[in-house]
């Protein structure tokens, strides 16, 4: 056998050293990568199952609100984002106790104010409307305004069309105000749940009620999908409404506020929109477009902060 020589040991020595120093130098990355998400701050997302903007699905939420969220979320690197499902009865106490939620949906009131931050509008919706089968448009055409509007009123009060609402629900201002002038109106029926009001609309049995846009579309999509109705913008009625997202009152909670309304100045074309037009019927997508571009040029000149509908 040939010795070894020092050559050889020192070479050794070396790769040895290598070794050692390529091991010391991950483990203070991954402590460095470590500690940086250790200083992530957490915020929990909380949704709230409200069908189209949010629904339950194999267990799990999905909607047009959800993907909003994520897209501010996916913007937001300096968080640490969780998502919990929390009802709609226990959204307020779990919001506003320990940590940092943040929600979509709720608009700001005075009293609000108190316990929460709240962002700019991010989401101008299209308001409750009169929805209807096409084939009572000659009937409907009588209580149009110059603008195509319906006036609520004067059709409730004149016109020989049967509507159904919702007990307990409200449709705004403009509307309730409407509606209780006229809770007597023998042509008016208000029931309990309004999650089958388009089969009745459907079979004959009912000429119109109220939805939401997106609420209406979506239960056309679930429950009659050969089906179409129409939806008109009421007369009185903002042509577009806000939605904020609200967020604990926290140190962090206020960042994260502060950080939305950046992201909302520096996207006026709001990409984010186009996840709540894709849940609306083909109508209201090009109603809606029309007064997004609107608003677009305009901020806030076509909404009102209002209780949430």
């Amino acid at each position: 056998m040939r010795p070894i020589g020092n050559r050889h040991v020192r070479r050794v020595a070396r790769s040895r050293f290598a070794v050692l120093f390529l091991a010391i130098c991950l483990t203070l990355v991954g402590a460095g990568m470590s500690a940086h998400a250790q200083t992530k701050q957490p915020v929990i997302w909380a949704l709230t199952p409200l069908p189209p903007a949010m629904l339950e699905k194999d267990g799990a939420i999905v909607g047009y609100g959800v993907d909003i969220l994520d897209w501010f979320a996916a913007r937001l690197p300096d968080y640490q984002h969780q998502k919990e499902i929390i009802p709609l009865p226990r959204l307020v106490k779990t919001i506003t106790g320990p940590g940092t939620y943040c929600n979509i949906g709720m608009n700001p009131t005075e009293e609000r104010k108190k316990f929460l931050h709240f962002s700019e509008a991010v989401l101008p919706h299209l308001p409750v409307s009169l929805i209807t089968n096409p084939h009572r448009e000659e009937q409907i055409k009588p209580f149009l305004n110059p603008d195509g509007e319906i006036d609520l009123e004067r059709m409730i009060t004149f016109g020989k069309l049967n509507g159904a609402l919702r007990s307990q629900r409200s449709y705004g201002a403009t509307i309730d105000a409407i509606l209780r002038q006229n809770i007597t109106n023998p042509g008016l029926s208000f029931i309990g749940n309004d999650a089958n009001f388009l089969q009745l609309i459907a079979l004959g049995r009912l000429d119109w009620t109220l939805y939401l846009p997106a609420e209406a579309e979506y239960y056309r999509r679930t429950k009659l999908p050969g089906e179409i109705f129409s939806s008109w913008h009421i007369a009185g009625n903002d042509h577009l409404m806000p939605a904020s997202i609200a967020c604990s009152k926290t140190v962090v909670g206020d960042a994260i506020v502060a950080a939305i309304n950046t992201l909302v100045k520096d996207n006026p074309d709001m990409p984010w929109t186009r996840f709540y037009a894709s849940s609306l019927s083909e109508q209201d997508q090009i109603r809606y477009q029309q007064k997004l571009r609107n608003y677009q040029r305009a901020p806030g000149s076509s909404l009102s902060q209002v209780i949430d509908q």
